[in-house]
């Protein structure tokens, strides 16, 4: 078959239906600034400002302070597919495809402007969807007109303004969310990008620190490791192939914080069941994060193991690392690897709350709960040794303690162990006990004290024991009042 047995001919796509098309790639608006962001952090920006205050005509600024374009460079960036993405990049550029500028812009706005200044000189272009679709043409508009330029005045030197106009995907065609919708949006923003660019906020060894401030509010890192925290479990770090390193996290059990709002903001938004597994790294940028890749099941006991894989720009096509930069698919190297961790990986988080389990369990603790070793079976009982219980079935006599051991056997075989555990696999974070009011905390730890007392055992071994005895070990100073105890004196 010969060269003139075929023809050929050029089917430019429609550049209106292109447009529309590429609107719909799949972009979040927190996905889509961390898109821009990038290009400023490869731009060596050391500060960018984000501007999307809630009105009734929204819209968004991003302003950094990085090397800026010259109207050609600039002209080329406003292209789509400007860059290949085969084309190699240097170490620290978070660019991917060429692409992301104006399909991350596109997702959200129907008009993107770009302005630079570059050693002085200013210029500026405009993509207006609507303009394309009724022109049917890829026609660009070369801006003259600086000073209708909205949030160009908070670019004073050089660097770079997106500005998104026409944010019909926040605010509807007709412009016409709620202020409390914007807000919501905007502070789920603003925790996004603390979390995706937490290193760079950080500035941590042999990365340029950056500043990111949201509407004024300067961001701080939110580490998703919690690596400060002393607690916190660190295993050694690994390189699993060339290119790809990693190191894997375990966050301090409930316990070890002050507070449940410290303990729920290392959780995430999702919480921990959902936020275990790889946190997946690009150039130290977080692509994604809160997944096993398939190679292990989320459960409630591996639920603060977080593992930390480093890659670099040269992995994108073994990674498959998508134009959005929120999706990736494991090598086989790296799976067959982590396959093989896994066990140790998961350990810790385990061990954590085995012996945790074990603690609020042990006989020598009095626990309200007892676990006893039938064959296979481990069965939960109501310990009638517990100083309180023992106490409450002294109180009712012989004449009813039959009454009272069959209340005891009911609460025990009618316990719901599926329901529990069903919730506890889906979201731990749901599962709450009601907790003791104080007048009934006071009665108990009374009691719990007196009973050991006529048992003949000291009061300062007493005290120890009530120590590691929950409720009173979580509530020591509320336990010594209720004994009438003076702290200063204990």
């Amino acid at each position: 078959m010969s060269e003139s047995d075929f023809t050929s001919d050029v089917l430019d796509p429609e550049p209106g239906i292109l447009i529309e098309s590429l609107r719909d790639i799949g972009y979040s608006f927190n996905s889509a600034l961390a898109d821009i962001i990038d290009n400023s952090i490869s731009a060596n920006a050391s500060h960018i400002d984000v501007l999307a205050i809630p009105a009734d005509d929204f819209h968004v600024s991003i302003i950094d302070n990085g090397a800026g374009m010259s109207a050609s460079e600039l002209r080329k960036a406003m292209r789509l597919g400007s860059t290949s993405p085969r084309a190699e990049r240097a170490p620290k550029d978070l660019g991917r495809f060429g692409l992301g500028m104006k399909t991350a812009s596109f997702s959200q706005c129907r008009r993107l402007t770009v302005a630079s200044r570059c050693e002085g000189s200013l210029s500026a272009f405009t993509w207006d969807l609507d303009v394309v679709i009724n022109d049917n043409s890829w026609k660009i508009i070369e801006r003259h007109d600086f000073e209708s330029i909205r949030g160009l005045e908070y670019l004073t030197g050089d660097g770079t303004l997106v500005l998104w106009e026409k944010v019909d995907r926040l605010s509807g065609a007709s412009g016409s969310a709620k202020v409390s919708y914007y807000a919501r949006v905007i502070s789920e923003a603003q925790s996004h990008l603390a979390l995706v660019f937490h290193r760079f906020l950080a500035g941590e060894p042999g990365l340029s620190r950056i500043d990111i401030s949201f509407n004024g509010r300067k961001l701080d890192p939110i580490d998703p490791f919690n690596s400060r925290h002393k607690a916190t479990q660190v295993q050694p770090f690994e390189v699993i192939c060339p290119g790809v390193t990693m190191q894997a996290f375990t966050l301090p059990h409930r316990s070890h914080y002050t507070s449940q709002q410290e303990y729920d903001y290392y959780g995430l938004r999702d919480g921990y069941l959902k936020n275990q597994g790889v946190y997946l790294y690009r150039a130290k940028r977080l692509i994604l994060y809160g997944t096993w890749f398939g190679v292990a099941k989320k459960t409630a006991l591996t639920q603060l193991t977080r593992v930390k894989i480093d890659i670099g720009v040269d992995q994108d096509e073994l990674w498959k690392i998508d134009v959005k930069k929120v999706s990736a698919q494991m090598p086989e190297v790296v799976r067959n690897r982590i396959k093989t961790l896994i066990a140790s990986i998961g350990a810790p988080s385990k061990k954590t709350y085995r012996r945790r389990a074990i603690r609020l369990t042990s006989p020598e603790a009095y626990p309200a709960w007892a676990v006893e070793q039938s064959g296979e079976k481990r069965i939960y009982r109501i310990n009638r040794e517990n100083p309180v219980i023992s106490a409450l079935r002294a109180d009712v006599g012989e004449e009813n303690a039959k009454a009272l051991e069959s209340v005891f056997s009911l609460i025990e075989s009618t316990f719901p162990t599926e329901s529990l555990f069903y919730d506890l696999e889906n979201n731990t974070e749901s599962v709450s006990f009601e907790p003791i009011d104080n007048e009934s905390f006071s009665v108990a730890a009374k009691a719990f004290f007196s009973q050991l007392k006529q048992r003949g055992i000291p009061e300062e071994d007493v005290l120890g024991i009530m120590r590691a005895a929950e409720p009173f070990a979580s509530s020591w100073s509320k336990t010594l009042g209720a004994l009438g105890i003076d702290e200063t004196e204990e």
